[in-house]
């Protein structure tokens, strides 16, 4: 860890020495540690330390960037003069409104000392219990337990001024027979918060009764997705159309569903970077407060979260989604409303489908509904009469995902939290849905 004194005072550095008209610095540090496990051992322990300084130049409309993990005077000198020739030999951009005037970020709470502590021999001991529980019932094992700090600091000439450390935790588990495969995972910015017994377990018990899976034909079928898989659903919303920039350029799946009752009203998804529950982050990369913003009530789709840019094109003010130093703005702090049901409520509901646990390599098949293709994975079981009847082989879909979202029946009253990648987010309940289309079955 830095610190925020060292952050500021290398911040005030880049700023001094900038001869541009008005320049904002953001430095993104990270401090990660993986211990990677296979063959029900462990094969790999790394750590990996970055700091990032990245700096933005403006010249009238002109904008120019340079980024360096050099930050020796010498370094982020060389850097502040790279962006400010960058923005000389940029064209005029009329819509840039100028950088963002400072605002006051709440303060929130995201930083764990024992996490942030975490050592090899601590994620060993997680890894031996994994490894022993499944070994116990005669299964290998697989995945990672990572744990790590990461922090960031924006200051601008315009005065905006912000700082925030975190930690986190993601525990992976892949268990595996000769003839299936169970998954689990968790994460959380507290290590004390991932239940490792029972993500063992999960992953064990999905691995035993998935041996020997059947095939069944393709077709259209209710389905209870796992928070996994609706993980997938939400973060693939998120990407393809949750952000302005793709709603400005008419590739959003928000496109021409603002304002309608386009999924089912059991539905709500929000966006909030200041909420304990999932990975705080209280302000965006350049410095803006993040805002609350829902994107879907009770079915209902809201609007895109935004950045400044995007947000003076519309008149308005940025909600605090840049998420990055370039790219448009993004929503990375998801929360979907938890319902009444229980899983094992929705199976007993469900008189032919099938239990989903995850999708796997998922991808972008038309961004109209966002529509998806992927394929289910570790752990697909056909319903029958309200019970898990047999696993089946794993099925390729091809699916909106807003169709999907339509076609919710039940929420669950549980949920879970996925760090998918650190900044990226979404607390999420299961599903039962409808119907969902199945196109193959996979080899």
């Amino acid at each position: 860890m830095i610190g925020q004194s060292g952050c500021e005072a290398i911040l005030q550095k880049a700023l001094r020495l900038s001869a541009a008209e008005a320049t904002d610095v953001y430095l993104l540090a990270q401090e990660s540690a993986l211990t990677r496990f296979a063959n029900s051992a462990i094969h790999q322990n790394v750590s990996h330390n970055n700091a990032q300084l990245h700096i933005r130049a403006v010249l009238g409309r002109r904008q120019g960037r340079a980024t360096t993990n050099n930050l020796s005077d010498a370094g982020i000198a060389l850097a502040v003069d790279k962006a400010r020739e960058h923005a000389a030999l940029m064209p005029e951009d009329p819509d840039f409104p100028g950088l963002p005037a400072p605002g006051s970020p709440s303060r929130v709470e995201s930083y764990d000392e024992a996490t942030a502590r975490c050592t090899p021999e601590s994620r060993g001991r997680v890894v031996q219990e994994v490894c022993g529980r499944a070994a116990g019932q005669g299964l290998t094992v697989a995945g990672f337990y990572r744990t790590g700090t990461h922090e960031m600091a924006v200051m601008s000439s315009q005065g905006a001024r912000a700082h925030h450390a975190g930690s986190f935790a993601g525990l992976l588990i892949t268990a595996s027979s000769d003839t299936s495969a169970g998954w689990s995972k968790g994460g959380s910015w507290r290590m004390s918060d991932i239940d490792v017994n029972t993500l063992s377990d999960e992953a064990i018990h999905k691995a035993l009764r998935g041996r020997n899976p059947q095939a069944i034909e393709p077709g259209e079928y209710p389905v209870v997705l796992d928070a996994y898989a609706v993980d997938d659903l939400v973060s693939a919303l998120s990407a393809y159309g949750m952000g302005a920039q793709t709603v400005q350029e008419g590739r959003s799946w928000m496109n021409d569903l603002m304002g309608q009752q386009a999924v089912s009203p059991l539905v709500s998804v929000w966006d909030d970077g200041c909420d304990a529950r999932g990975w705080p982050v209280p302000f965006d990369a350049e410095g803006v407060p993040r805002q609350q913003v829902d994107l879907i009530k009770a079915g209902v789709v809201g609007e895109p979260v935004h950045n400044s840019y995007t947000a003076a094109r519309e008149g308005r003010a940025s909600t605090g989604h840049q998420g990055s130093f370039t790219g448009g703005p993004s929503a990375s702090n998801l929360f979907m409303r938890e319902g009444d049901k229980t899983l094992e409520e929705m199976i007993r509901s469900t008189g032919r489908g099938l239990y989903i646990t995850r999708f796997f390599y998922t991808r972008l098949a038309h961004a109209k509904g966002c529509a998806m293709t992927g394929m289910t994975r570790d752990g697909t079981f056909l319903i029958e009469n309200g019970e898990l009847a047999h696993p089946v082989k794993n099925l390729r879909f091809t699916q909106s995902y807003v169709d999907a979202l339509r076609d919710v029946e039940m929420v669950g009253r549980e949920s879970k939290l996925m760090l998918n990648e650190v900044g990226f987010a979404a607390r999420v309940p299961p599903l039962k849905v409808s119907s969902f289309n199945f196109t193959g079955v996979t080899v």
